[in-house]
């Protein structure tokens, strides 16, 4: 059996248009830039406050 079996072909109903085939841009922004884009939101939502203090203790540290 070979392993290019397990991969479906993309093909069109009959009566529906056409498939569009994705652009190696298009799946590249869905595997790496949209999920890089949600860790870097969830990033800064849970890091931010721990970044906020530690800035301000710095700075009361130099005046």
């Amino acid at each position: 059996m070979s392993h290019l079996a397990l991969i479906p072909v993309l093909e069109s109903l009959p009566g529906w248009p056409d498939v569009v085939e994705p652009s190696v841009l298009d799946i590249g922004l869905l595997t790496v830039g949209i999920p890089a884009a949600i860790a870097a939101v969830v990033t800064v939502l849970f890091m931010g406050p721990h970044w906020l203090k530690k800035s301000q203790g710095k700075e009361l540290e130099r005046a």
